[in-house]
Protein backbone atom coordinates (compact mmCIF):
# COMPACT_ATOMS: atom_id res chain seq x y z
CA UNK A 1 0.00 0.00 0.00
CA UNK A 2 1.60 3.71 -1.06
CA UNK A 3 1.25 6.58 0.98
CA UNK A 4 -1.39 8.13 -0.95
CA UNK A 5 -3.74 4.62 -0.86
CA UNK A 6 -3.32 5.25 2.95
CA UNK A 7 -4.31 8.61 3.59
CA UNK A 8 -7.43 7.81 0.99
CA UNK A 9 -8.26 4.85 2.86
CA UNK A 10 -9.02 4.36 6.83
CA UNK A 11 -7.17 1.13 7.71
CA UNK A 12 -8.36 -0.72 10.76
CA UNK A 13 -6.57 0.63 13.83
CA UNK A 14 -7.45 -1.38 16.81
CA UNK A 15 -3.74 -1.85 17.19
CA UNK A 16 -3.14 2.10 17.26
CA UNK A 17 -3.83 3.81 21.24
CA UNK A 18 -4.60 7.51 20.14
CA UNK A 19 -3.41 8.81 23.35
CA UNK A 20 0.34 7.20 22.68
CA UNK A 21 2.98 9.57 22.82
CA UNK A 22 5.08 9.90 19.89
CA UNK A 23 7.56 7.96 19.63
CA UNK A 24 10.41 6.08 17.16
CA UNK A 25 12.65 2.74 17.40
CA UNK A 26 15.88 3.60 15.97
CA UNK A 27 19.02 1.46 14.62
CA UNK A 28 21.89 1.62 12.63
CA UNK A 29 20.01 1.30 9.21
CA UNK A 30 16.51 2.18 9.93
CA UNK A 31 13.96 1.65 12.65
CA UNK A 32 9.55 2.61 13.11
CA UNK A 33 8.02 5.67 14.24
CA UNK A 34 4.82 6.82 15.35
CA UNK A 35 3.66 10.43 15.00
CA UNK A 36 1.30 10.30 17.93
CA UNK A 37 -1.89 12.53 16.81
CA UNK A 38 -2.47 14.92 14.09
CA UNK A 39 -4.59 17.44 13.42
CA UNK A 40 -4.16 17.17 9.98
CA UNK A 41 -3.00 14.74 7.68
CA UNK A 42 0.79 13.88 5.89
CA UNK A 43 1.62 14.83 2.63
CA UNK A 44 4.63 13.17 0.72
CA UNK A 45 6.84 14.67 2.44
CA UNK A 46 8.12 13.18 5.57
CA UNK A 47 10.82 15.49 6.38
CA UNK A 48 9.08 17.60 9.23
CA UNK A 49 8.16 14.13 11.17
CA UNK A 50 11.89 12.78 10.32
CA UNK A 51 13.34 16.18 11.78
CA UNK A 52 11.36 15.70 15.20
CA UNK A 53 12.87 12.36 15.74
CA UNK A 54 16.61 13.36 15.18
CA UNK A 55 16.73 11.71 11.82
CA UNK A 56 17.96 13.74 8.64
CA UNK A 57 15.62 13.16 5.43
CA UNK A 58 19.08 13.43 3.89
CA UNK A 59 20.05 10.07 4.91
CA UNK A 60 16.87 8.79 5.91
CA UNK A 61 13.74 7.96 4.17
CA UNK A 62 9.83 6.34 4.99
CA UNK A 63 9.09 3.68 3.10
CA UNK A 64 5.85 4.39 1.76
CA UNK A 65 4.75 0.50 1.44
CA UNK A 66 4.56 0.09 4.95
CA UNK A 67 3.06 2.74 6.21
CA UNK A 68 -0.30 2.73 8.42
CA UNK A 69 -2.69 5.36 9.21
CA UNK A 70 -5.64 5.69 11.58
CA UNK A 71 -8.08 8.85 11.53
CA UNK A 72 -11.09 9.30 13.38
CA UNK A 73 -13.37 11.96 14.01
CA UNK A 74 -14.13 14.38 17.46
CA UNK A 75 -16.40 16.43 18.22
CA UNK A 76 -15.07 19.56 19.27
CA UNK A 77 -16.83 23.22 20.06
CA UNK A 78 -16.43 26.44 17.66
CA UNK A 79 -15.59 30.06 18.92
CA UNK A 80 -19.81 30.38 18.76
CA UNK A 81 -20.56 27.91 21.52
CA UNK A 82 -21.87 25.30 18.57
CA UNK A 83 -20.26 21.74 18.16
CA UNK A 84 -18.17 20.86 15.54
CA UNK A 85 -16.64 17.43 13.98
CA UNK A 86 -12.98 17.66 13.16
CA UNK A 87 -11.04 14.28 11.98
CA UNK A 88 -7.52 13.38 13.82
CA UNK A 89 -5.00 11.38 12.57
CA UNK A 90 -2.14 9.33 13.36
CA UNK A 91 0.37 7.26 11.54
CA UNK A 92 2.97 3.85 12.08
CA UNK A 93 5.66 4.25 9.76
CA UNK A 94 8.59 1.71 8.75
CA UNK A 95 12.05 3.93 8.16
CA UNK A 96 15.33 3.29 6.21
CA UNK A 97 18.86 4.73 5.90
CA UNK A 98 18.69 5.54 1.77
CA UNK A 99 21.49 3.77 -0.61
CA UNK A 100 22.79 6.42 -1.64
CA UNK A 101 22.15 10.40 -2.43
CA UNK A 102 23.45 11.33 -6.17
CA UNK A 103 24.01 14.55 -7.36
CA UNK A 104 21.81 15.98 -9.78
CA UNK A 105 23.14 16.91 -13.11
CA UNK A 106 22.93 20.85 -11.80
CA UNK A 107 24.86 19.97 -8.94
CA UNK A 108 27.60 18.15 -11.09
CA UNK A 109 27.99 20.41 -13.59
CA UNK A 110 28.50 23.12 -10.98
CA UNK A 111 31.47 21.30 -9.66
CA UNK A 112 32.70 21.37 -12.70
CA UNK A 113 32.52 25.01 -13.67
CA UNK A 114 34.23 25.39 -10.09
CA UNK A 115 36.95 22.90 -10.94
CA UNK A 116 37.52 24.56 -14.16
CA UNK A 117 38.09 27.41 -12.34
CA UNK A 118 40.87 26.35 -9.86
CA UNK A 119 44.02 27.25 -10.04
CA UNK A 120 47.12 25.96 -7.98
CA UNK A 121 48.68 28.21 -5.28
CA UNK A 122 51.96 29.63 -5.91
CA UNK A 123 54.42 28.35 -3.41
CA UNK A 124 57.92 30.11 -2.25
CA UNK A 125 60.71 28.62 -1.60
CA UNK A 126 62.17 30.10 1.49
CA UNK A 127 62.58 29.35 4.61
CA UNK A 128 59.91 29.80 7.48
CA UNK A 129 60.19 30.23 11.34
CA UNK A 130 59.17 26.58 11.90
CA UNK A 131 62.17 24.59 12.86
CA UNK A 132 62.76 21.29 11.97
CA UNK A 133 65.07 18.56 12.90
CA UNK A 134 66.68 16.28 9.87
CA UNK A 135 67.16 12.07 11.48
CA UNK A 136 69.76 10.14 9.46
CA UNK A 137 69.60 6.70 10.61
CA UNK A 138 72.49 4.04 10.11
CA UNK A 139 71.40 0.76 10.05
CA UNK A 140 72.60 -2.85 10.18
CA UNK A 141 76.12 -1.93 8.21
CA UNK A 142 77.53 -5.30 9.75
CA UNK A 143 81.29 -4.38 8.27
CA UNK A 144 82.96 -7.91 7.83
CA UNK A 145 80.39 -9.44 6.24
CA UNK A 146 81.27 -11.06 2.86
CA UNK A 147 77.95 -10.81 1.44
CA UNK A 148 76.99 -8.61 -1.53
CA UNK A 149 80.85 -7.47 -2.41
CA UNK A 150 82.06 -7.79 1.37
CA UNK A 151 84.15 -5.04 3.31
CA UNK A 152 84.70 -2.86 0.12
CA UNK A 153 81.49 -2.51 -0.78
CA UNK A 154 79.48 -1.93 2.05
CA UNK A 155 82.41 1.08 2.68
CA UNK A 156 81.57 2.62 -0.67
CA UNK A 157 77.85 2.68 0.70
CA UNK A 158 78.37 3.86 3.61
CA UNK A 159 80.80 7.05 2.19
CA UNK A 160 78.17 7.21 -0.50
CA UNK A 161 75.21 7.36 2.29
CA UNK A 162 77.15 10.46 3.76
CA UNK A 163 77.45 12.57 0.59
CA UNK A 164 73.99 11.65 -0.02
CA UNK A 165 72.89 12.44 3.46
CA UNK A 166 74.67 16.05 2.64
CA UNK A 167 73.17 16.87 -0.54
CA UNK A 168 70.04 16.05 0.89
CA UNK A 169 69.98 18.32 3.85
CA UNK A 170 70.69 21.01 1.25
CA UNK A 171 68.25 19.94 -1.19
CA UNK A 172 65.77 20.54 1.86
CA UNK A 173 66.92 24.07 2.87
CA UNK A 174 66.06 25.08 -0.92
CA UNK A 175 62.65 23.81 -0.06
CA UNK A 176 61.85 26.42 2.93
CA UNK A 177 62.75 23.44 5.71
CA UNK A 178 64.35 25.58 8.66
CA UNK A 179 66.33 22.63 9.59
CA UNK A 180 67.92 23.59 13.14
CA UNK A 181 69.06 20.28 14.62
CA UNK A 182 70.39 17.04 13.47
CA UNK A 183 69.64 13.60 14.64
CA UNK A 184 72.56 10.91 14.20
CA UNK A 185 70.89 6.88 15.32
CA UNK A 186 72.90 4.22 15.24
CA UNK A 187 70.06 1.95 15.17
CA UNK A 188 72.64 -1.46 15.64
CA UNK A 189 74.16 -4.12 14.02
CA UNK A 190 77.17 -1.76 13.17
CA UNK A 191 79.70 -4.70 12.89
CA UNK A 192 79.21 -8.50 11.68
CA UNK A 193 80.91 -9.66 14.43
CA UNK A 194 82.54 -13.73 14.23
CA UNK A 195 80.60 -15.98 15.81
CA UNK A 196 77.49 -17.51 17.40
CA UNK A 197 74.77 -15.87 15.07
CA UNK A 198 74.06 -18.40 12.53
CA UNK A 199 75.80 -21.37 11.30
CA UNK A 200 79.45 -21.27 10.17
CA UNK A 201 79.60 -17.61 10.39
CA UNK A 202 83.06 -17.35 11.41
CA UNK A 203 83.91 -19.13 8.30
CA UNK A 204 82.21 -16.40 6.11
CA UNK A 205 83.70 -13.04 7.58
CA UNK A 206 86.22 -11.02 6.42
CA UNK A 207 87.60 -9.32 9.06
CA UNK A 208 88.30 -10.09 12.74
CA UNK A 209 86.56 -8.73 15.95
CA UNK A 210 88.84 -6.12 16.32
CA UNK A 211 89.41 -5.06 12.61
CA UNK A 212 85.45 -4.65 12.62
CA UNK A 213 85.34 -2.30 15.51
CA UNK A 214 87.94 -0.31 13.94
CA UNK A 215 86.47 0.25 10.64
CA UNK A 216 83.00 1.18 12.45
CA UNK A 217 84.52 3.62 14.48
CA UNK A 218 86.50 4.95 11.90
CA UNK A 219 83.45 5.19 9.66
CA UNK A 220 81.45 6.52 12.27
CA UNK A 221 83.63 9.35 13.20
CA UNK A 222 84.35 10.53 9.29
CA UNK A 223 80.24 10.25 9.49
CA UNK A 224 80.01 12.93 12.05
CA UNK A 225 82.53 14.95 11.13
CA UNK A 226 80.97 15.13 7.66
CA UNK A 227 77.17 15.65 9.35
CA UNK A 228 77.40 17.41 12.11
CA UNK A 229 78.62 20.93 10.42
CA UNK A 230 75.47 21.15 8.73
CA UNK A 231 73.49 22.11 11.88
CA UNK A 232 73.43 24.64 15.10
CA UNK A 233 72.93 21.40 16.91
CA UNK A 234 73.01 17.99 16.70
CA UNK A 235 72.47 14.86 18.79
CA UNK A 236 74.41 11.28 18.83
CA UNK A 237 71.56 8.55 19.53
CA UNK A 238 72.74 4.33 19.68
CA UNK A 239 70.87 1.30 20.35
CA UNK A 240 71.79 -1.97 21.32
CA UNK A 241 71.76 -4.68 18.81
CA UNK A 242 72.09 -8.56 18.17
CA UNK A 243 75.38 -8.29 16.66
CA UNK A 244 76.89 -6.58 18.86
CA UNK A 245 76.67 -8.81 21.46
CA UNK A 246 79.80 -9.72 23.47
CA UNK A 247 81.01 -12.79 25.29
CA UNK A 248 78.11 -14.86 23.78
CA UNK A 249 77.50 -18.44 24.73
CA UNK A 250 74.98 -21.06 23.09
CA UNK A 251 73.67 -17.47 21.08
CA UNK A 252 73.02 -15.55 24.46
CA UNK A 253 74.82 -12.70 25.55
CA UNK A 254 76.00 -14.42 29.11
CA UNK A 255 77.33 -11.14 30.33
CA UNK A 256 74.46 -8.20 30.40
CA UNK A 257 73.16 -6.15 27.96
CA UNK A 258 75.40 -2.99 28.22
CA UNK A 259 78.47 -5.41 26.98
CA UNK A 260 77.84 -4.60 23.55
CA UNK A 261 79.54 -3.07 20.82
CA UNK A 262 76.98 -0.70 19.97
CA UNK A 263 77.67 0.72 23.17
CA UNK A 264 81.40 0.32 23.10
CA UNK A 265 81.70 2.17 19.76
CA UNK A 266 79.13 4.88 21.34
CA UNK A 267 81.24 5.55 24.45
CA UNK A 268 84.37 5.68 22.29
CA UNK A 269 83.41 7.65 20.01
CA UNK A 270 82.32 10.52 22.62
CA UNK A 271 86.04 10.32 24.18
CA UNK A 272 87.06 11.32 21.06
CA UNK A 273 84.42 14.60 20.16
CA UNK A 274 85.02 15.83 23.77
CA UNK A 275 85.85 19.20 23.94
CA UNK A 276 84.98 19.85 20.66
CA UNK A 277 81.62 21.31 19.49
CA UNK A 278 80.40 18.83 16.70
CA UNK A 279 78.16 16.85 19.20
CA UNK A 280 75.72 18.88 21.84
CA UNK A 281 74.34 15.64 23.55
CA UNK A 282 75.09 11.79 23.74
CA UNK A 283 72.39 8.93 23.89
CA UNK A 284 73.91 5.98 24.89
CA UNK A 285 71.62 3.16 26.70
CA UNK A 286 73.71 1.23 29.10
CA UNK A 287 71.22 -2.08 29.35
CA UNK A 288 68.17 -0.12 28.04
CA UNK A 289 66.88 -1.44 24.47
CA UNK A 290 64.81 1.45 23.80
CA UNK A 291 65.62 5.00 24.38
CA UNK A 292 63.88 8.49 24.08
CA UNK A 293 64.80 11.86 23.16
CA UNK A 294 62.96 15.14 22.34
CA UNK A 295 63.55 16.79 19.58
CA UNK A 296 62.03 20.26 18.49
CA UNK A 297 59.26 19.32 20.64
CA UNK A 298 58.60 15.97 19.24
CA UNK A 299 59.60 12.77 21.80
CA UNK A 300 61.04 9.73 19.45
CA UNK A 301 61.81 5.82 20.65
CA UNK A 302 64.96 4.03 19.02
CA UNK A 303 65.53 0.07 19.54
CA UNK A 304 67.20 -1.84 17.08
CA UNK A 305 63.73 -4.52 16.93
CA UNK A 306 65.53 -7.84 17.87
CA UNK A 307 63.44 -8.18 21.09
CA UNK A 308 60.62 -7.59 19.20
CA UNK A 309 58.25 -10.72 19.91
CA UNK A 310 54.60 -11.43 18.72
CA UNK A 311 52.84 -8.73 16.96
CA UNK A 312 54.43 -5.69 16.61
CA UNK A 313 51.77 -3.05 17.60
CA UNK A 314 51.62 -4.89 20.66
CA UNK A 315 54.91 -5.10 21.90
CA UNK A 316 55.24 -1.07 20.64
CA UNK A 317 52.54 -0.29 22.50
CA UNK A 318 53.95 -1.67 25.67
CA UNK A 319 57.02 -0.01 25.50
CA UNK A 320 55.49 3.32 24.77
CA UNK A 321 53.67 2.80 28.04
CA UNK A 322 56.85 2.19 29.64
CA UNK A 323 58.39 5.15 27.92
CA UNK A 324 55.96 6.90 29.59
CA UNK A 325 56.15 6.08 32.80
CA UNK A 326 59.92 6.85 32.18
CA UNK A 327 59.84 9.83 30.39
CA UNK A 328 56.78 11.38 31.54
CA UNK A 329 55.52 11.35 27.99
CA UNK A 330 54.55 8.59 24.84
CA UNK A 331 56.94 9.13 21.89
CA UNK A 332 55.39 10.05 19.13
CA UNK A 333 57.72 8.66 16.49
CA UNK A 334 59.49 5.23 16.34
CA UNK A 335 61.98 3.82 14.73
CA UNK A 336 63.71 0.37 13.99
CA UNK A 337 65.89 -1.41 11.91
CA UNK A 338 66.90 -5.62 12.44
CA UNK A 339 64.58 -6.40 9.16
CA UNK A 340 66.41 -4.90 6.93
CA UNK A 341 64.03 -3.68 4.72
CA UNK A 342 62.59 -0.17 4.44
CA UNK A 343 58.79 0.37 5.49
CA UNK A 344 56.50 2.76 7.65
CA UNK A 345 53.49 1.71 9.55
CA UNK A 346 50.93 4.26 10.83
CA UNK A 347 49.68 2.33 13.53
CA UNK A 348 47.57 5.53 15.35
CA UNK A 349 49.15 6.98 18.37
CA UNK A 350 52.47 6.70 16.84
CA UNK A 351 54.40 6.03 13.77
CA UNK A 352 57.16 3.70 12.95
CA UNK A 353 60.00 3.48 10.83
CA UNK A 354 61.66 0.65 9.61
CA UNK A 355 65.12 1.51 8.36
CA UNK A 356 66.49 -0.80 5.53
CA UNK A 357 70.41 -2.27 5.69
CA UNK A 358 73.49 -1.10 4.24
CA UNK A 359 75.12 -4.42 4.25
CA UNK A 360 75.61 -6.86 1.06
CA UNK A 361 72.46 -8.68 1.57
CA UNK A 362 71.78 -12.13 3.51
CA UNK A 363 72.04 -15.37 1.40
CA UNK A 364 70.08 -17.22 3.65
CA UNK A 365 67.11 -15.05 3.36
CA UNK A 366 67.46 -14.79 -0.23
CA UNK A 367 67.36 -18.85 -0.52
CA UNK A 368 64.72 -19.26 1.81
CA UNK A 369 62.54 -16.68 0.70
CA UNK A 370 63.10 -15.78 -2.86
CA UNK A 371 63.30 -11.95 -1.89
CA UNK A 372 65.86 -9.26 -0.87
CA UNK A 373 66.08 -5.98 0.04
CA UNK A 374 67.44 -2.52 -1.66
CA UNK A 375 70.43 -1.09 0.99
CA UNK A 376 70.10 2.27 1.70
CA UNK A 377 69.83 5.23 5.13
CA UNK A 378 66.54 6.20 6.04
CA UNK A 379 66.57 9.65 6.34
CA UNK A 380 63.23 12.35 7.16
CA UNK A 381 62.27 15.51 9.09
CA UNK A 382 60.65 15.83 12.27
CA UNK A 383 58.02 18.29 12.46
CA UNK A 384 56.01 19.56 15.34
CA UNK A 385 53.96 21.22 13.37
CA UNK A 386 52.81 18.72 10.46
CA UNK A 387 49.76 16.73 11.71
CA UNK A 388 52.04 13.44 11.72
CA UNK A 389 55.16 14.87 13.25
CA UNK A 390 57.33 14.15 9.76
CA UNK A 391 57.84 14.73 6.28
CA UNK A 392 60.43 14.28 3.59
CA UNK A 393 61.03 10.42 4.27
CA UNK A 394 63.55 9.53 1.72
CA UNK A 395 66.07 6.20 1.06
CA UNK A 396 69.32 7.30 0.11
Amino acid sequence: MSLNDSLNNEIDDSNLNKQEKPWAEIGLDGGELFTGILDAPISEDWSPILRSFGLDPNIFMVVDDKVKMSKWQQSKRTESGDRDIVWLYSYKAVFKRQAGVYLSEIELNKYRTDLNKWKPTKFKNKSNDNPTTFVVNWADWQLGKSAGGGIDATIARVLESFDKTVARITELRKLGRNINEIVISNMGDPIEACTGHYASQEFSVQATQRQQLLLALDLWTLGVKTIAPLAEKVKFVSTLSNHGEWQRRNGKNFTTDSDSADGFLADTLKRIFEGTDFVSEWIIPHDEMCVQIETNNVPMAFTHGHKITGKEIDWLRGQSIKLLRDYSKEPKLWVTAHKHHVKLDDFGPWWRFQCPSLDGGSKWYEDSAAAWSTPGTLTFIVDSQNKNYWSDMEVL
